[in-house]
């Protein structure tokens, strides 16, 4: 027995041994995120942002159909007037013009669930942030909901929502709740700790975008702070253990609906991160906005009482799909052989997914049955989206494998291949989420009057959904993203 036991301990010596080694040579490797676009040139004055594009032909995601042979005239930045038939002389030497030669225009994409991460087995920096809003914008995605800065407060997100609304980097429209609401030591706090090897007290707590909120927190100057910084939501932590991970502490239910009801008086939709069924009933009871994730400790079995609560409360679901393959695509590291994904992708980024050890262990450390993990995920957004909860498309991206941008295309897949018409898997990446955040008016559909944000494409995605990735070229505001 002491033999064996002296070999284990070796065995797992020379494990450690290794990933070490692997954690210097690989997470510290010499590749640099490089921006592949400058702001300077993609909004250049010369470019401008006026366009007739011919010969098009439209997807409309309300109707889950194709407009064939349209002409649209966009002027800066907007769709100015949609029209078919013949195109005047004085129309082709107003606008610069551009035939998209019967290809297909999609409405661009609205991610309600990311991060600004890179996506690797890297831990947050700096010089990840505007690596992902570029790979967002390549990617067709227009607009963003972050939900917490993970690794970055509220003063740096309201900085990159203001740069980017003056055109000084590349990225899509940027919405975010700002710092996260958690209880003493409750997630993410754990995970941090683990990220950045700091113990839970000497993690800074402002500094990572993370509040701790207890009865005694004063709520009105959390959400007024929000609000004069143009934040546009909360996110809750009603997460006791993610899936069938060990406890952690949890906001009550009672401090929740305090929460929500606060919140509401401030015009702040409430996202609840939730992983276990009993935190989804709790949350929903608490009247939260949106839920978060999907349950992956068990199966969604006799919950139609609560679904339609969530139905009749007009109570939204972000299922966030890429959550469920992530442990297979950290393990294999198969999306590197991918070429849409190695299209736009960071080079430093893709040097740390080939980390064979050290994915390995990322993997083996959950502790949780990864088959099932992955089958509640799935058969639980069927069972929600077939009971009617209005769904939303969100990518998580930041986590290992899950790509800014690119994993936005991967939860079309995803969605579909769960049972979602495609049809309906493109209405919860553009319509739906534009009409959830009242801006239905500006974006989620082409239409005249509305902000010229498109993916044209080769292929239609009504047909397979996956022919969001035969990207041709990418319109953010009017402007080309090339």
């Amino acid at each position: 027995m002491k033999k064996v036991l002296k070999f284990i301990g070796i065995a797992v010596g020379i494990l450690l041994l290794i990933g070490l080694t692997s954690y210097f040579f690989w997470f510290h490797n010499t590749e640099e995120h490089i921006l592949k676009l400058q702001a300077s040139e993609v909004y250049s004055p010369e470019k401008g942002n006026s366009y007739l594009i011919t010969n098009a032909n439209i997807i409309d995601v309300e109707a889950g159909i194709v407009l064939k042979n349209k002409n649209l005239i966009i002027q800066d930045g907007v769709f100015k007037l949609i029209f078919e038939g013949q195109v005047t002389d004085s129309l082709k030497t107003k606008y610069e013009i551009v035939d998209a030669k019967n290809r297909y225009l999609m409405p661009g994409m609205i991610d309600m669930h990311t991060h600004l991460n890179s996506g690797g087995l890297l831990p947050p920096d700096e010089s990840t942030r505007p690596m992902a809003l570029e790979q967002f914008a390549r990617y067709g995605v227009s607009t963003i909901f972050t939900l917490g800065g993970h690794g970055f407060n509220e003063e740096t997100t309201t900085e990159l929502k203001e740069k980017q609304r003056k055109h000084k980097i590349v990225a899509p429209m940027i919405l975010a709740t700002g710092s996260i609401l958690t209880a003493p030591g409750g997630y993410p706090i754990p995970f941090v700790s683990g990220m950045t090897g700091l113990s839970e007290d000497e993690i800074d707590l402002d500094e990572q975008g993370i509040f701790t909120i207890t009865d005694e927190t004063d709520l009105d100057a959390i959400f007024s702070k929000k609000k004069k910084l143009g934040l546009n939501g909360v996110k809750v932590m009603v997460e006791s253990g993610l899936g069938g991970a060990s406890e952690e502490p949890r906001l009550s239910n009672k401090l929740t609906g305090k929460i929500v009801q606060k919140a509401s008086q401030y015009n702040l939709p409430v996202f609840a991160h939730v992983t276990r069924i009993a935190d989804l009933q709790d949350a929903v009871n608490a009247g939260v906005d949106v839920i978060v994730h999907t349950v992956e400790d068990e199966l969604l079995t006799g919950a139609e009482p609560f679904l339609e609560k969530m139905i009749r409360d007009s109570i939204f679901y972000t299922p966030t799909l890429s959550v469920a393959y992530i442990f297979q695509y950290v393990g294999s590291a198969e999306i590197l052989e991918d070429p849409f994904m190695m299209q736009y992708s960071s080079e430093r980024t893709n040097r740390s997914l080939e980390n064979w050890p050290v994915r390995q262990m990322m993997v083996s450390s959950y502790g949780i049955d990864l088959d099932l993990h992955k089958e509640n995920n799935i058969k639980n957004f069927t069972a929600m989206y077939k009971a009617g909860v209005n769904v939303l498309m969100g990518s998580d991206a930041r986590n290992p494998s899950i790509i800014p941008g690119y994993s936005a295309h991967k939860e079309l897949q995803f969605m579909s291949e769960a049972g979602m018409s495609n049809a309906e898997v493109l209405r919860s990446a553009t319509i739906a989420p534009a009409r959830f955040l009242k801006l239905e008016n500006k974006i989620g559909s082409i239409n005249e009057g509305k902000i010229a944000n498109f993916l044209m494409l080769d292929k239609n995605p009504l047909d397979d959904v996956k022919n969001s990735r035969t990207i041709y070229k990418v319109m953010l505001e009017g402007y080309w993203i090339e």
